[in-house]
C-alpha cells in the first residue's frame, strides 16, 4: 500500500525534485541535414532521459544546389563557387541557431558528399569554418537515421517498428526502410537507391531530351515525355527494389519523409490529413506537365513535375495504396543520438 505524504515540506521537496529531474533531462540541441539540394537546420528541446523530442525552437532550410554543381563538373569535384555558397549559407543558419544556446550543433551530410571526390574534404572545411560537427554518412546509415526520425516525428507509442515502411527521397538518393522479426530478432530491411529527385531530372534532360546539362537545367515543360518517364520509373522500381521491400510496401503503413515528400509533393498536392494516393499524383501531374518553369513556382520548380512522376511510378510498381507524409528528415534522428 502506498502511503500519502501529508507533510507540506516533504511534498514541496518532492515537487521540486521532480521539476529538477525534468530540467536535468532536458537539453537544447541543434541538428543539420546537409543534403544534395537542400540544407536544413533544427533547434529543439530533447529529453535525453527518455530519448524523445520536445519543443521545436527554430527550423529553417535553404536550397544549395550541390548535386547540380557536381553534375556539371569535369573532375567529379564540387566547385569553389558552390563551396563558398555552402559555407556562407551554413554560417548564416548556425548564427540563427546559436541564439537558442544549443549544447551542441551536430549533423550529417549525404549522397552528393559521398559521390564527390572532394566531398569529405569539403565537409571538413565546413566544420572548421562554421564551428559545427558534420559527418558524411553511408546510405545505410542514412536509411536507419531516416527511420528513427520518422518514428520520432510520428510520436505514436502504439506503432511498432515492424508496422512501418519509411520512404525517404532526397536529391541524390532514395531509401526505403522497414523492420521484420526474423527468429525473434528485429532485423532491418533496406532498399538503397540512386534514382531520386535530381538524378531523375538529369536523366530526363540528358537521355530522353538529348540535351547538355551544362546548358539546360530544367526539363520543363515535360509534355509528351511524361508517359515515357512514368513507364521508365515503373520499370526501374520493379527491377531494382528487393522483394522484401516490395512486400512491405504493399502491406505496411508507408510513411514519406525527406525533401521530395515534405516539400515538393506536399506543396503540390496539399493532401488531406497529409495522406495521398497515386491517383492524386496523376491528377496534379496532368495539369503540370504542360507548364514551363515560368508558370511553375518555388525554389524547386525544375524537379517538381518529375518528382510527381517519380513517386507515382514507384507507387504503381510496388502496389503502394497511399503514403502518409511526416515532417521529418535526418535531423530528428541526429538530435536523439
Amino acid at each position: 500500500m502506498i502511503k500519502c505524504i501529508k507533510n507540506t515540506t516533504a511534498i514541496l521537496c518532492l515537487v521540486f525534485a521532480t521539476h529538477a529531474m525534468a530540467k536535468n533531462c532536458t537539453e537544447v540541441r541543434a541538428g543539420i541535414d546537409m543534403g544534395s539540394g537542400t540544407t536544413k537546420i533544427l533547434v529543439s528541446e530533447v529529453n535525453v532521459c527518455t530519448k524523445t523530442l520536445g519543443k521545436v525552437l527554430f527550423a529553417q532550410e535553404k536550397p544549395i544546389g550541390f548535386n547540380e554543381d557536381l553534375a556539371k563538373s569535369a573532375n567529379n569535384q564540387l566547385s569553389p563557387e558552390i563551396q563558398q555558397l555552402g559555407v556562407t549559407t551554413l554560417k548564416a543558419l548556425v548564427l540563427q541557431a546559436q541564439k537558442f544556446h544549443p549544447a551542441r550543433i551536430t549533423g550529417v551530410a549525404t549522397a552528393v558528399f559521398r559521390t564527390a571526390a572532394n566531398g569529405p574534404q569539403v565537409i571538413k572545411q565546413f566544420n572548421h569554418q562554421a564551428h559545427v560537427s558534420l559527418r558524411v554518412i553511408s546510405q545505410k546509415q542514412e536509411a536507419e537515421l531516416g527511420f528513427l526520425s520518422a518514428k520520432a516525428a510520428l510520436n505514436d507509442p502504439k506503432i511498432k517498428d515492424t508496422d512501418l515502411l519509411v520512404w525517404d527521397i532526397g536529391g541524390g538518393s532514395m531509401q526505403m526502410t522497414t523492420y521484420n522479426r526474423i527468429n525473434g530478432v528485429k532485423t532491418p530491411e533496406i532498399y538503397q537507391g540512386k534514382l531520386a529527385s535530381v538524378s531523375l531530372k538529369d536523366m530526363v534532360i540528358e537521355v530522353m531530351m538529348n540535351k547538355d546539362l551544362k546548358q539546360v537545367s530544367s526539363p520543363n515543360p515535360v509534355g509528351p515525355l511524361a508517359g515515357e518517364i512514368l513507364r521508365w520509373v515503373n520499370f526501374y522500381a520493379r527491377t531494382h527494389v528487393n522483394p522484401q521491400i516490395m512486400q512491405a510496401a504493399s502491406s505496411k503503413k508507408v510513411v514519406g519523409i525527406g525533401g521530395v515528400h515534405g516539400y515538393s509533393i506536399k506543396d503540390q498536392l496539399h493532401p488531406i490529413n497529409n495522406q495521398y494516393s497515386a491517383a492524386d499524383l496523376e491528377r496534379v501531374a496532368q495539369m503540370k506537365i504542360t507548364q514551363s518553369d515560368a508558370q511553375l513556382s518555388g525554389d524547386y520548380r525544375a524537379t517538381d513535375v518529375t518528382n510527381l512522376l517519380l513517386v507515382e511510378g514507384f507507387m504503381q510498381a510496388l502496389n503502394i495504396s497511399d503514403v502518409t507524409i511526416v515532417k521529418a528528415n535526418l535531423i530528428q534522428g541526429t538530435l536523439l543520438q
